[in-house]
C-alpha cells in the first residue's frame, strides 16, 4: 500500500500512542499528543481509515443516551503495523517535495498578495507536522522568504540573498541563506512574530540539511531562487 512520508510518520506515531494507551483514542487527544491541529488529525485519521489502516467507533458518554453527544474514537488496524514495518523510500520524500513545490510556486507565480498570505498560513501549519528533511527545509525557507516579502525587503538581483544563492549548493551555503533571511526578518518589527514562531523549526532546518545529499541541496537552492523570483515579480 502506498503512503506518503507524512502519512507513514503520522501512522507510526499513532501506533506508538495506541500501544501506550491500549484503547481507542479521541481525535482531539491524538492531535494534542502528536502536536498537530485538530482538523489535520481528524482528516488524516479519516484518510488512513479509508486505506484500511485505522478503524473508528462511536462512544456515548456515560449517563447520556443522546446520539448527538457521541464521541468518535480511532484505533489502528492490524495491517497498520505491517505497513509501517516497510521503510520509507525515496519516492515518498520526492512526492512530498513535489507537493510543496506545486502548492507554493504555482500560487506565488500568480502574483496576488492574497495568495502569498494563504501560502504563508498553509506552510506554517505544515511545518510542525512530521515531514521529510527535504520538504521541511523547503517549507522553512518559504516562510522566511514570504516574511521578507511582507516586510518589503528587496528580493531582486541586488539582494544579498540572491548573490549568496549564485554560489554552488552546499550545506554551509544553504545554512547561511536561512541565517541571513532570518536576520533580515528580525530587523523588521512587524515580521518578528513569524520568526518567533519559526525559531524551533530553524533548528530542525539545520539538522535536516545534514541529511541532504548534493543533488537535494542543489534542488533546494534552485527552489529558493524560484520563490525569490516569484516574490520579486509580485
Amino acid at each position: 500500500m502506498e503512503l506518503t512520508f507524512r502519512q507513514k510518520s503520522f501512522l507510526n506515531r499513532l501506533l506508538g500512542l495506541y500501544r501506550e494507551t491500549r484503547q481507542p483514542i479521541h481525535y482531539t487527544e491524538v492531535a494534542r499528543r502528536l502536536g498537530v491541529g485538530k482538523s489535520s488529525a481528524y482528516d488524516m485519521l479519516r484518510l488512513l481509515e479509508r486505506k484500511g489502516l485505522v478503524l473508528s467507533e462511536y462512544l456515548l458518554p456515560k449517563g447520556d443516551s443522546s446520539p448527538g453527544r457521541s464521541h468518535i474514537l480511532f484505533y489502528p488496524t492490524a495491517e497498520a503495523s505491517e505497513v509501517f514495518s516497510l521503510p520509507t523510500g525515496e519516492a515518498d520524500e520526492e512526492e512530498e517535495w513535489e507537493q510543496v513545490k506545486v502548492q507554493v510556486l504555482d500560487r506565488l507565480r500568480r502574483g496576488r498578495a492574497s495568495d502569498q498570505e494563504d501560502v504563508l498560513r498553509q506552510v506554517m501549519s505544515m511545518i510542525p507536522e512530521e515531514r521529510s528533511p527535504f520538504a521541511l527545509c523547503a517549507e522553512v525557507i518559504t516562510v522566511l522568504l514570504l516574511s521578507l516579502g511582507k516586510a518589503k525587503h528587496s528580493l531582486g538581483p541586488r539582494s544579498p540573498l540572491t548573490r549568496l544563492l549564485e554560489l554552488p549548493a552546499t550545506k554551509l551555503g544553504m545554512s547561511l541563506v536561512a541565517g541571513l533571511a532570518a536576520g533580515m526578518v528580525q530587523m523588521d518589527v512587524a515580521s518578528r512574530r513569524a520568526l518567533d514562531r519559526l525559531h524551533d523549526h530553524l533548528k530542525r532546518y539545520e539538522m535536516s540539511l545534514e541529511g541532504l545529499n548534493i543533488e537535494k541541496l542543489e534542488a533546494l537552492r534552485r527552489y529558493t531562487q524560484d520563490v525569490m523570483k516569484a516574490l520579486s515579480r509580485s
